[in-house]
């Protein structure tokens, strides 16, 4: 019998792909650790399929988001939680949430 494959899903962007493991150190890598649980998938542009993170889950409201709708500083936050914290981060970080979809609040 054939397992139904797991399926990631970004809430902000509804970007949506298969995973294969989602933790800090993927079976496939042992040697590989990430700072966050995060969902993984074989990355298909690589002959030995090496694990890509697709995203993870934000520290403050648990949606799941890609990397492209987050940001990672000591943990994964989305853009629109980044944004209500936009002024608590360092000056540094603040322009990554700038770039984040949906772009500064208006």
């Amino acid at each position: 019998r054939k397992k139904k494959p797991r399926i990631f899903t970004c809430s902000a962007c509804e970007f949506s792909s298969p995973y294969v493991y989602y933790g800090k150190t993927p079976k496939m890598a042992p040697q590989m650790v990430f700072l966050e649980d995060c969902f993984i998938t074989n990355d298909p542009f690589t002959p030995d399929a090496r694990p890509l993170c697709l995203g993870g889950k934000c520290a403050l409201c648990s949606a799941c988001v890609c990397v492209t709708c987050s940001f990672f500083y000591t943990k994964r936050v989305c853009g629109k939680c980044a944004r209500s914290i936009k002024s608590s981060l360092p000056f540094e970080v603040q322009s990554v949430v700038d770039r984040l979809p949906g772009g500064a609040p208006s």
